[in-house]
């Protein structure tokens, strides 16, 4: 009897201490599938600890666990796609230079927001009485802050996190006040390196100048005047933005160009790599039957299909992989439409397992597009990698692995055979890369605890004080111009250049007044 006593008071104890299951308002509204597989693994984590979620998305799945609930924000895709104004092209964005990239962001962000709020599904929120107890409000908010702006209002502004798929802590200026070091990292939107030169600096310097203007000027007011048709009562913005707690950053310093973050930006790269799941029977089969060289794993991703390349560009990647017979390749191609027949050695299928793939032996190399999710998958399981990148942060994920020595990159747009045959036998039979590869694998799993549990342990952390402030830095109030310290600056250079014009114009006259002086006594003694 006192064994069974002191059994409950334990559990009273560990119950009054912890974190008790929370109603979560969950917002997703970034069009985007790779987005909602990050946020999907966050949300049902945090759904096996016990949290009742409510995911407003653009995105949902047909047999959720018991305590998700999925509100789905009906043909989002379907409206962008045949929005004529929309830039959905993304093999034509490979063109796009960085100044171009951002005001598209801009352009995307808007539109995206202004179909949400159209839909059926954004309407639903207004269904919930006001005062519904949600504890917590996460959203992606590389969406912007649309849907996330008017539930926070509507349900009496509870405790933020934002989170998001994405690398680029300047994306997160408003949230976080977060200096942009154009010195030290190129901008997300910018294919350059580390190592840039002075001409690129000085871009860099305006990319993210542009970047950080564009959130104060143009999306910030847009997003007001959107939103306030919906509801007048709407607070500013910016005041949204700045009351976030904390921010979870799909970043990671062993994988990405280092730079420094604010104390509320939580690093948690990787944290839709989950334990890989056993291949599927033909899967398993062909990668048993594969040859000593090993398997290529050949993805585009999501955004960029490879039915979509055009046959000139298919019919040279097929002519690769039939000049290297000694690989098998697995390639994820769309449709059953191909303009020649395939070799022995080239297997493909709409839809492939890429995590599940990566972490199997005998998969030597991936062939992708660049993009962080699966730049971080063939990190975390050691696989070398080629790469397509083609638009937005894939130059500046691919620029990395080439500089670590783990990658080699390639152009989509100017695809060459021979150059991709090149590639492949570099990197097949370079054991640096793969060695490389592997040393960047353990340092990127060798962590505290896994990405996902450290965004769980945060989130909590945020619902056991939901009033702490003191994560938060004044820098989200702090005008840009001031931030940057510009109105001390330019004060001072301008004094600078005062005294150095007083001293040249005193110097010019004691010289004048002398040579002067010169010429009259020359004169005189003539």
């Amino acid at each position: 009897m006192a064994s069974v006593a002191l059994l409950f008071l334990l559990l009273v104890g560990y119950l009054s201490t912890g974190t008790h299951g929370a109603n979560i308002l969950y917002i997703n509204t970034v069009a985007s599938p790779s987005h909602f597989g990050w946020n999907r693994a966050l949300m049902y984590e945090l759904a096996a600890r016990g949290h009742n979620l409510t995911v407003f998305g653009v995105d949902s799945e047909p047999n959720p666990p018991p305590n998700v609930t999925f509100i789905l924000m009906e043909n989002v895709y379907e409206t962008l796609y045949s929005d004529p104004n929309m830039h959905t092209d993304f093999l034509e964005m490979s063109k796009i230079g960085p100044f171009s990239m951002q005001l598209l962001f801009d352009e995307f962000i808007s539109g995206v927001c202004d179909i949400v709020l159209q839909t059926e599904g954004a309407k639903r929120l207004y269904s919930y009485p006001a005062d519904f107890g949600f504890d917590l409000l996460i959203h992606d908010y590389l969406s912007g802050p649309c849907l996330a702006a008017l539930a926070h209002h509507r349900f009496g502004q509870p405790p933020t996190v934002a989170v998001t798929a994405y690398h680029g802590a300047s994306t997160s200026v408003t949230m976080t006040g977060s200096y942009q070091y154009s010195a030290l990292v190129p901008n997300h939107a910018y294919d350059a390196t580390e190592d840039m030169s002075y001409k690129q600096r000085f871009i860099n310097l305006l990319v993210n100048l542009e970047e950080e203007l564009l959130q104060w000027y143009s999306l910030i007011p847009k997003s007001n005047r959107i939103l306030r048709k919906i509801d007048p009562t709407l607070p500013d913005v910016a005041e949204f933005n700045a009351q976030t707690k904390l921010v979870l950053l799909n970043a990671n310093p062993i994988i990405q160009y280092t730079e420094p973050f604010m104390p509320n930006v939580i690093p948690v790269g990787g944290l839709q790599i989950i334990k890989p799941k056993p291949l599927p029977a033909d899967l398993a089969k062909l990668l048993e039957g594969a040859g000593p060289g090993g398997v290529v794993l050949f993805s585009l991703g999501t955004n960029v299909r490879s039915d979509s390349l055009g046959e000139a560009r298919i019919r040279a990647i097929i002519g690769a992989m039939e000049t290297l017979p000694e690989y098998t390749f697995l390639w994820k191609f769309e449709t059953e439409t191909l303009p020649r027949q395939l070799p022995a050695n080239v297997h493909v299928r709409k839809w492939l397992p890429q995590n599940d793939l990566l972490a199997q032996p005998a998969v030597r190399l991936f062939i992708t597009h660049s993009g962080l999710l699966s730049t971080q998958e063939a990190i975390w399981h050691g696989v070398p990698v080629i790469g397509f990148p083609v638009f937005a942060d894939q130059f500046k994920n691919i620029n990395y692995c080439v500089a670590r020595g783990v990658g080699k990159r390639l152009s989509i747009e100017h695809l060459k055979q021979e150059e991709l045959v090149a590639a492949i036998r570099e990197i097949m039979t370079t054991e640096s890369y793969r060695t490389n590869m592997k040393r960047m694998s353990s340092l990127f799993r060798d962590q505290p605890e896994h990405p996902l549990d450290r965004a769980v342990w945060w989130i909590e952390w945020v619902l056991r004080h939901p009033d702490a402030t003191e994560m938060q830095t004044h820098g989200t109030r702090l005008h840009w111009f001031v931030k940057y310290s510009y109105d001390v600056l330019i004060p001072l250079f301008a004094s600078i250049a005062l005294v150095c014009h007083g001293l040249f114009f005193i110097t010019r006259r004691l010289f004048c007044r002398r040579n002067a002086t010169r010429k009259s006594q020359k004169h005189k003694r003539s």
